[in-house]
């Protein structure tokens, strides 16, 4: 059995809080001892890791992503965001912030925001691919069961993505095995802790207002004609293994 799955027998009969929280610990520790045991190769590149930016299998997307806007998007707002974690860091860490608790307190919501930026700006970036393409059968055959079928799937995405300010997400949560579409309005603001980003997309006018100005329903329509399925079924059966 892989370390970090849940089987059933872990999960029914746990509905207590005290239960809830025994079994979140149980899979927390699974899935230490997993990483721990997994080699570093594995990892997905991640500028959280060594400070670079992520490059991209493509200069624009046709019929999507102009040059100008996946460069101006991918440099400025990406880059700006490790820059600022950057700095955040050189902050966090040094000499008389421990004992000024406001100063700790603006600074810790600061990394977390600036570090969450990063991390779903890659995710979004490598979550593209010029061209069409379909699910997988596995995370086709949850999107029905969720959702009744993809066309179900695509409405209620976009109609998520419409309504944020910042991110719309669809996420697989490791201990039921549901997905869910998360709607964020901030980089830190609306995570379902645990759970695992599928696909999302951007919605911050920085990503789409080179090509698209303000329609953004044209934005996230053409977005869902380019997720790159691969990405997201490797992502699926990651947060299912």
């Amino acid at each position: 059995m892989d370390a970090t799955r849940l089987t059933r027998r872990d999960i029914v009969g746990r509905a207590t809080l005290a239960g809830i929280a025994a079994t979140a610990g149980t899979w927390l520790g699974r899935v230490a001892t997993a990483h721990a045991e997994e080699a570093p190769s594995r990892r997905a590149p991640s500028a959280l890791a060594d400070g670079k930016l992520i490059g991209l299998n493509y200069a624009t997307i046709p019929g999507f992503l102009s040059k100008e806007q996946v460069a101006l998007h991918h440099q400025r707002h990406y880059g700006g965001a490790l820059k600022g974690l950057q700095r955040i860091e050189s902050r966090l860490y040094g000499p008389g912030v421990v004992g000024d608790v406001a100063a700790r307190r603006e600074l810790g919501r600061a990394q977390s925001a600036k570090a969450n930026s990063v991390i779903l700006h890659e995710l979004y970036f490598t979550g593209m691919r010029v061209g069409v393409g379909t699910p997988g059968k596995q995370l086709a055959a949850a999107l029905k069961l969720r959702f009744g079928s993809l066309d179900r799937w695509r409405a209620d995405f976009e109609a998520c993505a419409l309504a944020s300010a910042g991110w719309a997400v669809l996420a697989a949560h490791p201990l039921n095995g549901r997905l869910y579409h998360v709607t964020s309005d901030a980089h830190d603001v609306g995570a379902l802790w645990l759970a695992r980003p599928l696909i999302l997309v951007d919605m911050y006018e920085h990503a789409f207002y080179v090509d698209y100005r303000t329609d953004k329903a044209a934005y996230v329509k053409a977005f869902c004609k380019h997720i790159d399925w691969s990405a997201a079924d490797l992502r699926f059966r990651a947060a299912n293994s």
